[in-house]
């Protein structure tokens, strides 16, 4: 987190049984509010494996005492249960502290342990020969990605901006070479399509996806996410976290929706909780 530390006031909080770490919340504060962390894609509390139930209830509480005694405002946005086993316990359990579900995000996942149930619509380009030259590049080249494709569609598409600028993707990447990587299709030497992955443990989430026009003309998207979906499932990891399909103002983006779910991917929501004093 420290790369954007100066976007945000640190809240974050570790809890202790006796010397021992048990518990963290990855936290940032604006005013007397407290997010679980906004600069952050999941957040919520992270505790340490094995343990109990009793012990899992008395941290949580713990926890809450002492928020609702600090802010005027709580608000968790909890990690999915392919990260977290705890997830919905969690999720729970807040409610019984008087939390709100506010809203639930429609996260896609891809289960990499099962046959995966791709669409013909994805797979077409095999079949016709669209597919035949295209060509599937692991290079890390950030700025080809950065330059020629995600920031101009992005800008032309949606008048945004990649949440990570070039020069922090890369620093990231230099920090973390085994868990950050770029995907990038080619034809006859031309750049048409790239996925950013982030992977943790035996999970791969694709966090930036975008074609050029030609590329999209040319499913190229259809075929890196494919060609991806083979190359995870066979060096054994077991989900691939597609994101989820969510517009700003929380109503599904059902084009999205359907291009994931012709992946094989499936819905798990991820829920967001908050807690106002009055």
């Amino acid at each position: 987190m420290d790369y954007h530390q100066d976007r945000f006031e640190d809240a974050s909080l570790m809890v202790y049984n006796d010397k021992m770490l048990v518990a963290c919340i990855p936290a940032n504060r604006v005013d007397n509010n407290f997010y679980s962390h906004q600069g952050l894609t999941y957040g919520g509390i992270f505790l340490k494996e094995m343990l109990a139930l009793k012990e899992r209830n008395e941290i949580l509480e713990k926890i809450v005492c002492y928020l609702q005694k600090e802010y005027q405002y709580i608000e968790f946005r909890w990690q999915p249960e392919i990260y977290n086993s705890y997830h919905n316990e969690f999720v729970n359990v807040m409610e019984s502290f008087d939390f709100k579900t506010v809203q639930a995000f429609n996260n896609l996942y891809i289960n990499l342990e099962e046959e995966i149930k791709l669409s013909s619509k994805k797979t077409v380009g095999y079949r016709n020969s669209k597919f035949k030259e295209m060509r599937v590049i692991i290079n890390n080249d950030f700025k080809s990605f950065w330059d020629q494709i995600l920031e101009p569609q992005l800008a032309a598409r949606h008048d945004a901006k990649p949440v990570h600028s070039l020069k922090e993707i890369k620093l990231l990447a230099s920090r973390f070479p085994d868990n950050i990587k770029q995907y990038l299709v080619y034809e006859h030497g031309e750049l048409l399509a790239g996925i950013t992955f982030f992977i943790k443990d035996t999970i791969v989430k694709s966090q930036y996806a975008s074609a050029t026009t030609i590329g999209m003309s040319k499913n190229a998207n259809d075929f890196i996410y494919v060609e991806a979906i083979n190359i995870f499932k066979e060096a054994g990891l077991n989900s691939m976290d597609c994101g989820h399909v969510n517009n700003p103002d929380g109503t599904i983006n059902r084009g999205l929706q359907r291009f994931k779910e012709e992946l094989g991917a499936v819905n798990q929501p991820v829920y967001r909780s908050q807690w106002t004093k009055f």
